[in-house]
């Protein structure tokens, strides 16, 4: 297994598990060879989040890591009334900033990679989101 896959797959279930000790529900999606549209439901007070982590390169977040079948996906689970997909990006530093689908796709019209700056601008601290 690679280092990247073994880092998103330690991300998902630290990810997991902090949302679990903050009140989730939570299921990490089983990973098939086919892909899945995301890594993680994630449910508190009959809220239920569609999720997908991503781990920050050195360069950033790389907006062609939002796949076209994790869009469809989100998409769907939007028009279903679940409300928006969500993406949990882990920086270098061990920074979780939350980000919805429709602003990367905003920023993927202008851009290619999102900077450290991007996550504070448009995204929301974990920390923060669990809030809600």
């Amino acid at each position: 297994m690679n280092t990247n896959k073994k880092n998103g797959n330690a991300f998902e279930r630290e990810f997991c598990q902090y949302l679990f000790e903050k009140g989730f529900w939570v299921l990490n999606v089983p990973q098939y060879s086919a892909g899945q549209p995301a890594d993680v439901v994630a449910v508190k007070d009959g809220r239920a989040y569609l999720i997908d982590c991503k781990v920050c390169s050195r360069r950033g977040f790389v907006l062609s890591r939002v796949e076209e079948n994790q869009k469809n996906a989100m998409q769907l689970w939007y028009e279903c009334g679940n409300g928006v997909g969500w993406f949990a990006i882990k920086t270098m530093n061990g920074e979780i900033w939350m980000m919805q689908l429709h602003i990367l796709e905003m920023l993927k019209r202008q851009k290619s990679t999102l900077n450290h700056n991007d996550l504070i601008q448009y995204g929301e601290p974990i920390e923060r989101w669990v809030k809600r």
